[in-house]
């Protein structure tokens, strides 16, 4: 016969051994999906505004701003194209004195320049699908100011640009307020009635009228009923 102790343990173990597996699992899932570390082998990690590759096959010619964001950024930080697209990287004049420079060698903007409206271009006439070429802003790789290019295809997700984020739905019409509707009409202030005895031209409480309200005023107006009712009969009488 186990003791609680040894089932608390036994479950303990259990949900370890769940936990272990599921991590397993999401590690597997996430070696398999793609993303930055399947295509680009981590190098645009620390990269803060890189959110996938932004997919502009089917374009002749992109541009990437150079001083993005912060002034610190490529803007978009990856980037897909066909093979032969002309990329051009213009400056913002944002975040001092940048510069472009592939890994490989591919490409160089040269010394470092701030001015805006400065452009560098390179044509990828040789590369082929598959391709990547990782770049940096050599004064401020170590800040995240990092690129890439892919060409024709890439194990990541795809960026539509300037995509709508999905359209809300409509929030439906609130509906019609509704008339206010006519306040009704106050009703007749009531005859006179009998003025006998220069009484009150009012007419005569029923003992509805005085249980009603009585009512008006809660529980305790309740309890107050029979009183209000004796009342009301006396100065009848009277």
């Amino acid at each position: 016969m186990r003791s609680n102790a040894d089932e608390t343990t036994m479950s303990r173990r259990g949900l370890f051994r769940v936990g272990a597996a599921g991590a397993a699992v999401a590690t597997g899932l996430a070696a398999g999906s793609g993303g930055a570390a399947a295509q680009y082998d981590g190098f645009l990690d620390n990269v803060d505004n890189y959110d996938g590759t932004h997919d502009y096959t089917g374009q002749d010619e992109v541009t990437v701003e150079v001083g993005a964001v912060d002034g610190l950024k490529f803007g978009p930080a990856a980037i897909l194209i066909d093979p032969g697209t002309t990329v051009v990287w213009e400056w913002t004049g944002e975040g001092g004195d940048h510069n472009v420079v592939a890994n490989d060698g591919t490409f160089e903007s040269g010394d470092p320049i701030g001015e805006a409206g400065n452009t560098f271009e390179h044509t990828f006439d040789d590369a082929e699908e598959g391709d990547t070429f990782n770049y940096v802003c050599v004064p401020h790789e170590a800040v995240g100011m990092k690129g890439a290019v892919a060409v024709g295809s890439v194990d990541d997700d795809l960026v539509t640009p300037g995509g709508d984020g999905g359209d809300g739905g409509d929030g439906g019409d609130g509906g019609d307020g509704g008339d206010g509707g006519d306040g009704g009409d106050g009703g007749d202030g009531g005859s006179g009635g009998n003025a006998t005895d220069g009484g009150s031209g009012g007419r005569d409480l029923t003992a509805s009228d005085i249980g009603a309200l009585a009512l008006g005023f809660g529980f305790a107006g309740a309890l107050l009923v029979p009183l209000f009712y004796a009342a009301h009969k006396m100065a009848n009488e009277e």
